[in-house]
């Protein structure tokens, strides 16, 4: 089993591509390499390809670490098989593909969905997500920074938080983790992934 994540820049066009570009490239460089792990195509929009357990924390560090530099992303996961696999991601096949692309495709005003095999986990992560989105989506470029160093350095203090990301005191990480909604956000995480780990 495998996830695909199909994702694109909101209003793309409203900003130059030499701003958002590197940072797209930056943040999906963490999770492989170009293109057999995570390829940008038709401008704006990307795929990645990565563990079913941990698409949800990848989407949710791409999401956070874009909206600290004020730049929007949808995104849809896909869970499945990948029948067909290349060097290109774009070249692959296989449910996983499909069942992304689909979901992805289905966007109305959401900015996060997901799409399993397992229609008895599509419902309830389909309301978890809906709901997450409303915090989430509010994230300013600040909190969402401190929200994308804590989902990448889970292990590092508040204290040490602060001194990596150069802020005054303890206290603004905290009260940034809290605004943002993270107790919630790693709850949501931890769901996820044992849900999947056991239906893998």
């Amino acid at each position: 089993m495998y996830a695909v994540i199909t994702g694109d820049i909101i209003e793309s066009q409203q900003t130059a591509t030499t701003v958002w570009m590197p940072i797209l490239k930056e943040v999906l460089s963490q999770f492989g390499s170009n293109p057999k792990d995570w390829e940008i195509f038709r401008g704006d929009s990307f795929q990645i390809i990565c563990p079913p357990e941990q698409a949800l924390l990848c989407a949710m560090i791409i999401k956070s670490y874009l909206k600290s530099h004020e730049i929007q992303v949808r995104m849809a996961i896909g869970i499945g098989t990948i029948d067909y696999r290349t060097d290109k991601v774009t070249d692959s096949n296989g449910s996983a593909f499909v069942h992304s692309g689909t979901r992805f495709d289905n966007l109305k005003k959401q900015t996060l969905a997901l799409q399993t095999p397992w229609e008895e986990l599509n419902s309830p992560l389909s309301i978890m997500l809906d709901l997450a989105a409303i915090t989430l989506d509010k994230w300013t470029a600040k909190t969402a920074e401190v929200i994308c160093f804590k989902l990448q350095n889970p292990s590092l203090s508040q204290k040490e938080i602060a001194e990596n990301l150069d802020k005054k005191r303890q206290g603004n990480v905290s009260e940034a983790l809290k605004r943002g909604g993270f107790d919630e956000l790693q709850q949501l995480l931890d769901y996820y992934h044992k849900q999947v780990t056991m239906l893998c």
